[in-house]
């Protein structure tokens, strides 16, 4: 099945979920569910639109590494609509048009085209956090990104400058050909990379993110926080990897930036006594610990890590989401919560704990063999940073759960429908299942990013 679907479909029937309101609900519900089957079916290669070849027309790019975020991006959306399309109707279209912009991100092999769903997918994102009914927060979110997806263009309209191509893979070739030297490339990908990092909430260019995820809802911190931090994971990841590659001291200042906003994320969640801060600022540490690894080379485990990590946020971000819809999110206001909702306890236990990297979790498998890695290139100061920030992770987690688990007080009342409970069961069953049947894991290689290989075939 040609990945154009994966497009063209879900915007149809945002066009078409316009036109009647009574039918958006179930218009996006279909959308969502032809993706998520879809996707599975997906045939690699290279597909070029509009009947131009590379390098003059835009293509849509399917390789391993795609289908591992499209399937993500395309299951975790499906679980985001299930759980609260009956409560966030209104949003209906605007769901439909952020599948679009995600989907699109993954697959375009063309970074104006890049550009261009970066710009879709945050227009949407940005009215869809006005659930929060937080209109100030929106707007700080709005003009951050904005100023990110502002910078992102004037990298590449620099780069375009230099070797007049928008296409990835061309612009890869015509860099090694041209022997185009590294300090003339170095303002046009920081410029691309600090425009990306604010949409993936690396340190310092997060601003917006504790004013959207501290006052999120389940529907907003599930789909920011999992959905919307895959995708764009999973695209800075290929850029960093393929088309950046950091070098010298640029490489230095790149990692030291990553590392800070490991530390300052674990610490600022440790800090913390209110549970979505916790948990935004563990997502901020983790998106530094994902680029870390991917500007090491280490495609194969942070494509791993950023699966599991939004596996475990959406867990997490929905359950706290739905306890604080009708008091704050304190630890102490939400101590006992799991005492009347076993299941929903053990599904977040389950993710915790994966989080924290506990034998038998997925999150162990991939941890070990990230400091393995890293110890194989004699990275021991990166290795100390990630050990230390994986205890201090351990620590607030623990924290949490106990809260969660043993009441202080009068437990909250908050109800979980049983659509809710069995689709974050399913999600903890996924992360068991990975951390104890290694199969599916040990299937793929390092090999999973083939965009080298294609250059060499094609140019």
């Amino acid at each position: 099945m040609s990945p154009i679907y994966l497009i063209a479909i879900p915007l149809l029937l945002a066009f078409l979920s316009i036109i009647s309101k009574k039918t958006a609900p179930y218009l996006a519900i279909l959308g969502v569910l032809f993706n998520s089957v879809a996707v599975w079916f997906i045939t690699k290669g290279i597909v070029n639109i509009g009947g131009f070849e590379l390098p003059y027309g835009i293509n849509l790019y399917v390789d391993t590494y795609t289908l591992f975020g499209l399937a993500i991006v395309n299951l975790l959306f499906l679980g985001v609509v299930l759980i609260h399309i009956k409560e966030e109707k209104a949003y209906a279209s605007t769901l439909l048009v952020a599948l679009v912009g995600l989907n699109g991100l993954l697959l375009t092999g063309d970074l104006f085209n890049l550009f261009v769903f970066l710009e879709i997918s945050g227009i949407a994102a940005y009215i869809l956090t006005t659930s929060n009914k937080k209109p100030y927060r929106t707007f700080q979110y709005l003009v951050m990104g904005s100023i990110g997806s502002s910078l992102y263009l004037f990298g590449l309209i620099i780069l375009y400058g230099m070797v007049g191509s928008l296409n990835l893979m061309h612009i890869v070739h015509l860099i090694q050909d041209q022997n185009i030297a590294y300090a003339n490339l170095i303002l046009p990908f920081m410029l691309m990379f600090i425009g990306l990092g604010v949409e993936a909430k690396l340190l310092p260019f997060n601003a917006w993110v504790r004013g959207i995820l501290a006052h999120a809802n389940g529907f907003v911190g599930s789909l920011i926080a999992s959905v919307y931090a895959a995708a764009i994971s999973f695209v800075f990841g290929r850029l960093i990897l393929n088309l950046f590659q950091f070098e010298g001291r640029v490489l230095l200042i790149v990692t030291i930036l990553l590392v800070l906003g490991v530390i300052l994320g674990e610490a600022m969640a440790f800090a913390s006594s209110k549970a979505r801060e916790t948990l935004l600022y563990s997502s901020i540490a983790q998106a530094s610990i994902v680029m870390l690894l991917f500007v090491q080379g280490m495609i194969l485990w942070a494509a791993y890590l950023i699966i599991a990590n939004a596996l475990a946020k959406f867990v997490l971000f929905t359950v706290i989401g739905h306890a604080s819809k009708n008091q704050d999110d304190e630890l102490n206001s939400l101590s006992g919560l799991f005492q009347k909702h076993v299941i929903v306890g053990v599904a977040t236990t389950i993710a915790t704990l994966s989080m924290i990297g506990l034998p038998l979790f997925v999150g162990f498998i991939i941890k070990v063999n990230y400091l393995m890695a890293l110890a194989t290139q004699n990275q021991f100061f990166i290795i100390a940073i990630l050990i230390l920030s994986a205890v201090v992770e351990g620590i607030y987690f623990i924290r949490l759960l106990i809260k969660l688990w043993f009441p202080e007080a009068e437990v909250p009342k908050v109800k979980y429908a049983w659509g809710v409970q069995t689709i974050l069961v399913m999600i903890a069953l996924g992360l068991l299942v990975l951390g104890t049947y290694r199969e599916p894991l040990d299937q793929f290689t390092d090999g999973i990013d083939q965009i080298t290989e294609e250059i060499e075939v094609l140019f």
